[in-house]
């Protein structure tokens, strides 16, 4: 075990995790988008952004059953296979980009979705195999780069006209595809260390829990206030690693 796993980095970084994770369970996106920029602060990118994404084999275990028997999967497939097919070229930005330039890189990203979801901007142009495709390409050098696959798939999912709990499957159908392309291109370029799976194994527990409540909280409030909560979280967490 590496001597510099605890201190208040420690703490802080549970702090994310588990508001992630609350979001997360919720919603069913946005945990990384709190944690990527989070743990690339206190770890640097190339530590936080791999932990952050790897830590989500737990929402892909707890909630890809589910989402089985209910996400739409032809787009789910339409967005993830490009996606894992463009994460290498990513990565080698995530492994060539100055530390500092990249934190606030990722940051910037999920500030400017957290802003542009909150205005209500919504995608109206075309939808099918292509566009899914586009999107998912986008994602997929953006997960490999900053561990964040999300933001163009949130964009295009959301803008449709399907109810929360639909939305909610396609983007865990989708995370799950991209998770696995994560994990095998992380690991054939090196970022996946032994100090990487340290931090993971301690966050995980943290991220169970948060997970649990977080599912257990959807039925309980309306579409509007679990987006005004992601929202809000992903704006405030995102604007302080910005400018710290």
């Amino acid at each position: 075990m590496p001597a510099d796993l605890f201190g208040n980095d420690f703490l802080i970084a549970s702090l994310a995790v588990f508001a992630a994770s609350l979001i997360r369970g919720f919603s069913g996106f946005g945990s990384v988008l709190i944690t990527a920029p989070m743990l690339s602060l206190v770890w640097g990118p190339t530590v936080g952004v791999p932990v952050a994404a790897l830590i989500e084999v737990v929402p892909a275990v707890q909630m890809t059953p589910q989402a089985i028997r209910t996400a739409h999967w032809p787009t789910a497939w339409a967005m993830g296979l490009p996606a894992v097919l463009l994460l290498p070229l990513g990565s080698l930005v995530l492994l060539n980009a100055p530390a500092e330039e990249m934190r606030r890189v990722i940051a910037a990203i999920v500030l400017l979705l957290a802003i542009v979801m909150w205005i209500g901007w919504r995608y109206r142009g075309p939808r099918g195999l292509v566009p899914s495709g586009v999107v998912g390409a986008l994602g997929g050098a953006l997960a490999g780069a900053t561990g964040m696959g999300g933001p163009p798939a949130i964009l295009y999912l959301m803008s449709g006209d399907d109810p929360a709990a639909d939305v909610r499957a396609n983007m865990v159908a989708y995370f799950s595809i991209i998770f696995v392309g994560i994990v095998i291109t992380f690991g054939l370029l090196g970022l996946v260390t032994t100090e990487v799976l340290w931090r993971i194994a301690l966050m995980v527990p943290v991220y169970v829990v948060g997970v649990v409540i977080g599912t257990r909280m959807f039925g309980l409030a309306s579409e509007r206030t679990f987006r005004n909560i992601a929202l809000a979280t992903l704006a405030a967490s995102s604007t302080w690693v910005l400018f710290a």
